[in-house]
């Protein structure tokens, strides 16, 4: 799946790479077979690592009877698995492969349904990358219906459904960082980066207002009792003659109304970098 510099998916391309990969094995793929975990996630349009675009990770297939497709660069699973080792009247052991949600399909493919498929992932992506596909299936990303707007209550039932499965714990633990309303996997990073420095939690993407009742804008995180927005910006907003003087024009109205605003790019969030913009904010904050 290809992004946009800021992180955005480009809706007209993803994920072109994954899907033409996918589309070589469907021939041999039988009518309970799907494509399952990060390669579902992908398929679906939601954030997911470099090395999975680019091809660096096996094609992940799960199959509820026998076998998947046995050939190269293919991982396949059997729905259940985790179930059978244990007691199959245990709920807590996972889905099994009578109560596993039936598949979808995306432009044609066989797929897990995105909940499953994101549950199923805490053993292959970071936790930052779990959080990221999460605040996704939370938020207005992907361009599936079916794959954006999920209530936090569905992700969390999802989860349950998925107790004793591995890497369960992983993904419970980016559950409770999945936050509605992030509009692209940068602001999940930058807010990620916030908040494990120590910051308070910023409220995200709110429609904000003067004295006279004025709006403002949407900053991306906003801290409303000290008056401070820290806004992601790509180089989009500058290659868009459009956008780049709507974002000045928000910026000077967001100082008119006593606000602070801190402007951070990709190169803030990594390296040494970091430290500097915690700091900046921090010492807004104080």
């Amino acid at each position: 799946m290809r992004y946009v510099v800021d992180g955005h998916p480009d809706p007209d391309d993803v994920p072109r790479d994954l899907a033409v990969r996918a589309r070589d094995v469907l021939p041999v793929m039988l009518d309970d077979w799907r494509f399952s975990r990060v390669t579902a996630l992908g398929l679906w349009g939601l954030p997911v690592p470099w090395w999975v675009r680019d091809g660096r990770e096996p094609l992940h297939v799960t199959s509820i009877e026998g076998r998947g497709p046995r050939r190269p660069g293919v991982a396949t699973h059997r729905a259940g698995a985790a179930a059978s080792r244990a007691d199959p009247t245990d709920r807590r052991a996972g889905l099994g492969p009578s109560d596993r949600p039936p598949m979808s399909r995306v432009d044609g493919l066989p797929v897990d349904e995105p909940g499953t498929a994101w549950v199923e992932c805490g053993s292959l992506l970071s936790l930052t990358d779990l959080v990221r596909a999460g605040d996704a299936l939370a938020g207005c990303w992907s361009p599936h219906v079916a794959a954006r707007g999920r209530p936090v209550a569905q992700l969390e039932r999802a989860l349950h459904d998925a107790r004793g499965r591995r890497g369960v714990a992983r993904v419970r633990e980016a559950f409770e960082l999945v936050r509605p309303g992030v509009e692209s996997p940068k602001e999940t990073e930058l807010r990620l980066l916030l908040t494990r420095a120590g910051l308070p939690e910023p409220e995200i993407n709110v429609r904000t207002y003067d004295d006279r009742g004025r709006y403002l804008g949407k900053p991306d995180l906003r801290y409303a009792r000290c008056g401070v927005a820290v806004e992601y910006e790509g180089d989009e907003h500058r290659r868009d003659p459009g956008r780049f003087r709507q974002d000045i024009l928000r910026r000077e109205r967001f100082a008119d109304a006593g606000w602070r605003t801190v402007r951070c790019t990709d190169d803030d969030l990594h390296g040494r970098r970091t430290d500097e913009l915690v700091a900046r904010v921090r010492r807004l904050l104080s």
